[in-house]
């Protein structure tokens, strides 16, 4: 058994993801005119596609062994949860980040003076101009809120980063078990 930590552990699933899809499995063989001992090539060709087909199956296993023991770790440590949790906050903190850019309302004093504005106004004469000259349109969120949401945004990122800061202690501390057939295959592709 070999042990590497959460965080070399996704390093270690990209490069086997890399390693699988550099090198397509070749099932084919040409021959020309000028080839000799097309039996053996045949053959060989054969064998080829045999290694490249156990090739993928051992590094596609590797990868989802990786893959389960990191699940296993990830819940056991607690990072699931905390993963979780970052992304309650991303979500939160995108509510909040839309109140905080929000326009300010008009004052009830500002709205009043729009109407009684319009009201003096002939009939005739709004109509030309059309119905926006002909009602006050208005945000409802007052600074207050919009105070209150750029804070809650500020609070939120500092939770964050103290959540993602334990998230990177506990990927550097946490180790997961690697079979040694997987790390055999791993060894041979030269990921570990």
């Amino acid at each position: 058994m070999e042990k590497i930590t959460l965080r070399k552990a996704n390093a270690v699933q990209a490069e086997i993801r890399k390693a699988i899809a550099s090198k397509a499995v070749s099932d084919t063989a040409t021959f020309t005119e000028y080839s000799t001992n097309i039996e053996q090539a045949f053959n060989d060709a054969g064998v080829m596609f045999g290694i490249d087909v156990t090739r993928k199956v051992a590094l596609n296993t590797a990868l989802f062994n990786i893959r389960k023991s990191v699940a296993q770790a990830n819940a056991s440590a607690g990072i699931s949860d905390i993963l979780a949790d970052v992304q309650t906050i991303d979500a939160v903190m995108a509510v909040y980040s839309g109140v905080a850019t929000k326009e300010v309302a008009k004052s009830l004093d500002e709205i009043t003076a729009r109407i009684q504005k319009m009201k003096v106004v002939p009939t005739n004469e709004s109509r030309i101009y059309g119905d926006r000259y002909n009602n006050v349109e208005t945000s409802v969120v007052s600074q207050v809120a919009i105070d209150a949401a750029k804070a809650k945004v500020k609070q939120l990122k500092r939770e964050k980063q103290t959540l993602q800061d334990k998230l990177l202690t506990l990927n550097v501390n946490t180790t997961i078990d690697i079979s040694d057939e997987d790390a055999m295959v791993l060894k041979t592709e030269g990921i570990i």
